[in-house]
């Protein structure tokens, strides 16, 4: 789905906020501004906006960072201002929704509120298993009028009950908030305080009232995770996908190669929100020329088999979720397409991690893996060259 137009409040312009070295001073010679604004939801965006200048600034934690600044102005403040820092919101909200595309590649969660009637939508992007954005629409019904239109077979929209949305958004919320980076989009940082704001209206509960569709964190534990993974696995090579691709009947290293590297196609769908069933063109391209460079110690076996095992493994997803066929086709194709310059950074090691640099040259030079004291005795040593 497109994203919504924001609407913008007037007052200052935000580069003054990103360009003043004292935050809190700039916001309280805006209360002025706040208190001419025709309605509180103009205020609310405003004033959303000013402390989005100190939320992109913060590490490690934003969110801290902006609940102190919030502490910070609610002390000095008068007025509207006053009133927006320190008063419970008065709107209510009147519904939820998701939508998405059917790759899985992201999913939006919609909230509506009344008085005024507005929306706010958070955007996850599963690859990043971030937020990728965070929308304010006015009035509510454009965006829901747009869900309503965009129906095909690449795209999915349903109702949402609200401690679901509040669930399933928190969790990436809190995720956007520790990351080294945000997302490149304005909007996000703008509507970040009023987001929370009105996430901390919807209703709590602990565990998802509902589905949320493709790529909602996963609210198992390990231990089922892990049997669900299994489970999966042993059906997929019981599988046409994995007979045609000769992965059923692998034995022996090719054996080991084989289940090593579907392994690592469960572990990267768990980094991304937690459904390995869920592969897009976009999903194989971050999976072959980033991901596994950066986790994964792949010896010559593993390096040629992780292809093939890839391709069967999203063709048997895909007709297991009931992908259309042209979707998995275009995934496919997308890794024929890169098999070249995967194979090429797996014999340069460009793209691997320290961890994983250091790991494979601990195995290529026979260190026994099984004695703590021989480990430990050649990373010291590792360490000791390379610092």
């Amino acid at each position: 789905m497109p994203r919504p137009a924001r609407r913008r409040s007037s007052g200052p312009s935000p580069a003054a906020g990103r360009a003043s070295p004292d935050l809190p001073e700039l916001i309280l010679a805006t209360a002025g501004d706040l208190d001419r604004l025709p309605t509180s939801l103009d205020a609310e965006l405003l004033l959303s906006t000013l402390l989005g200048s100190g939320y992109r600034r913060a590490r490690p934690d934003r969110a801290a960072a902006l609940d102190e600044l919030v502490g910070t102005l609610a002390e000095r403040a008068a007025g509207r201002l006053r009133t927006l820092l320190t008063e419970p919101d008065t709107v209510a909200p009147t519904g939820g929704y998701a939508y998405g595309d059917r790759y899985g590649d992201q999913t939006g969660y919609v909230v509506t509120f009344s008085e005024p009637e507005h929306a706010v939508v958070f955007v996850v992007d599963h690859t990043l298993g971030l937020l990728r954005d965070i929308v304010t629409v006015v009035p509510a019904a454009s965006v829901l009028d747009r869900l309503r239109a965009e129906t095909d077979e690449m795209t999915w929209s349903a109702p949402m009950e609200l401690a679901a949305v509040r669930v399933a958004v928190a969790a990436y919320l809190r995720a956007t908030d520790l990351a080294d980076e945000l997302p490149d989009s304005e909007a996000l940082v703008d509507n970040r305080w009023l987001a929370g704001r009105r996430l901390a209206l919807l209703p709590d509960a602990r565990e998802p009232a509902g589905p949320a569709g493709p790529g909602e964190p996963a609210g198992a534990d390990g231990q089922e995770r892990a049997a669900d993974h299994a489970e999966l696995t042993a059906e997929f090579l019981a599988g046409p996908e994995a007979r045609l691709a000769g992965l059923a009947r692998a034995s022996g290293t090719q054996g080991e190669a084989v289940g090593y590297v579907l392994g690592l196609c469960v572990d990267f769908a768990g980094s991304r929100g937690g459904d390995p069933l869920r592969w897009s063109p976009r999903a194989v391209e971050a999976f072959l020329l980033d991901w596994v460079h950066e986790r994964a110690v792949l010896d010559a076996q593993d390096a040629a088999a992780l292809p093939d095992v890839l391709a069967a493994w999203v063709a048997w997803a895909g007709r297991r979720v009931g992908l259309p066929e042209p979707a998995v086709a275009a995934t496919l194709d997308r890794i024929d397409a890169l098999r070249g310059e995967f194979a090429r950074l797996v014999g340069t090691g460009e793209r691997q991690s320290p961890a994983v640099r250091a790991t494979a040259q601990l195995v290529a030079e026979g260190v026994d893996l099984a004695d703590p004291a021989a480990v430990e005795e050649w990373l010291a040593a590792y360490n000791d060259a390379n610092h």
